[in-house]
């Protein structure tokens, strides 16, 4: 964000009583937003447009939705962010079953401080969120701040370009890799990376679920049941469906959160 846009946007915050500026958060404005989300139960179908396949049957939910203003983070909790909740929480989840996987000795591998926290339930991201004073995102949210209001398929416009997100790649990536992946607000990491929990738990009476956004750097080859990965539109979703907290934690899976901006 340029000087003159960030000057606009305190001025803004300072005229419409906003609360200041939480670090690492930015702000999307109230307003109506014309939703449209986009799914397949599909057989080698992918959201990303780069695979040219007709089969299976596309499900699209279109609805619109008027948010009061918000702060979102920037970006991804990172690794470091949540060593500092478990230091001040002393948080310990319930069923520890693959909780930080990933770590040893209580610490993240070296060198990967920024990268986002992976291998956590639904559960341990509320819990992060809670003792933070925020709160998942909802799946409106979500898409907004990362889509804006102009329908664009990816955070920063119309075209896919994988020089702007961390896709195909096999690893995760620090946090704010790739500034010119910005969505209009300034979120990054919106679509790669890794996907991120929102607050969506639903029951279809048979199985509790969740939509989680945004794709990750992993994209699977070769089989119709692993899930989707790589490049994701901002209108894509994928339902993770719960059994265990121990099997909601994986290594493509992340979060990041949310809290009122109005006074």
């Amino acid at each position: 964000m340029g000087y003159r846009a960030g000057h606009a946007l305190l001025i803004l915050i300072a005229n419409l009583g906003f609360a200041a500026q939480p670090e690492g958060m930015v702000l999307v404005p109230a307003g109506p937003f014309e939703m449209q989300v986009e799914y397949r139960w599909r057989e080698g179908l992918s959201f990303d447009r780069l695979v040219s396949d007709d089969r299976g049957q596309r499900y699209t939910v279109d609805r619109r939705v008027d948010l009061p203003a918000f702060w979102i983070d920037r970006t991804e909790v990172t690794n470091e962010q949540f060593r500092k909740f478990l230091d001040a929480a002393g948080y310990r989840p319930r069923w520890p079953e693959n909780f930080l996987r990933h770590w040893t000795n209580g610490t993240w591998p070296r060198g990967q401080a920024r990268h986002p926290v992976v291998w956590v339930s639904l559960e341990d991201a509320r819990a992060y969120a809670a003792w933070a004073g925020k709160k998942l995102p909802t799946e409106e949210q979500w898409q907004k701040a990362a889509q804006g209001t102009d329908g664009r398929p990816w955070p920063w416009g119309n075209l896919f370009d994988p020089a702007r997100a961390n896709v195909e790649s096999g690893a995760s990536l620090p946090v704010a890799s790739f500034p010119r992946g910005a969505s209009p607000y300034g979120c990054l990491d919106m679509t790669g990376n890794v996907w991120e929990w929102t607050e969506s738990l639903a029951s279809d009476g048979y199985h509790y679920y969740s939509w989680i956004r945004g794709g990750s750097f992993y994209r699977a080859q070769g089989s119709r049941w692993q899930m989707a990965g790589g490049a994701i539109p901002v209108y894509g979703r994928e339902k993770f469906w719960h059994m265990t907290p121990a099997l909601g934690r994986l290594a493509t899976v992340g979060f990041r959160c949310v809290m009122p901006a109005e006074k």
